[in-house]
């Protein structure tokens, strides 16, 4: 009996799909969103599941499969494939291997699964840019200036407490339980 191969053209738009989507009939990970540098970022893993195909009329036997896939960026990919006789009980996923072709017993149906793994990168991401006003409650916090950081500096309003004729009296109450050290006591005009 002589082999012959037969390319079966397995439609990528039908089937169980895991964190993957079909874009200009490939089959990629969906994306997540963009970094602050603008880079796509994608699930770790994701993977696709075809339908049963019947190829008990396309062929006499079914011994193998072989597989042919571009690779686009720093992806890894593995191919898995899985027969049965009758369409619902279904053998274990056999990992198919680029450069050779795995063989079975001969079946009605078959079903491929393909998983795709990311490559990983380091990504910048923003958490908060620390810009809006008044946007911590907290009075010992600063973060207007584009960081977040411990408040340093403190106005207070004094109150007019005496008025002589050479000027006026001013006081303010500092409450020494509410800082940790004082490094100085400023007062300016106007």
């Amino acid at each position: 009996m002589a082999i012959q191969e037969i390319a079966l053209d397995i439609d990528l738009s039908v089937g169980v799909f895991q964190d993957t989507i079909v874009e200009d009939q490939r089959l990629k990970l969906r994306e997540l969103g963009h970094d602050v540098d603008g880079n796509s970022i994608y699930p770790a893993t994701g993977s696709w599941e075809s339908t049963a195909i019947r190829i008990q009329d396309k062929i006499a036997s079914f011994k193998g499969v072989a597989a042919k896939v571009d690779v686009a960026g720093g992806a890894a990919y593995k191919i898995y494939w899985s027969t049965s006789e009758d369409g619902f009980e279904w053998l274990e996923y056999e990992e198919i291997s680029a450069s050779s072709t795995m063989s079975k017993s001969p079946a009605k149906y078959a079903k491929v699964k393909i998983e795709i793994f990311a490559e990983k990168k380091y990504s910048n991401f923003y958490i908060d840019d620390f810009n809006k006003k008044d946007k911590y409650s907290n009075s010992f916090i600063e973060s207007e200036s584009g960081s977040l950081g411990l408040k340093k500096l403190y106005q207070l309003n004094m109150e007019r407490a005496l008025d002589t004729p050479t000027g006026m009296v001013l006081r303010q109450k500092v409450e020494k339980a509410k800082f940790q050290k004082v490094d100085r006591i400023r007062v300016s005009k106007g």
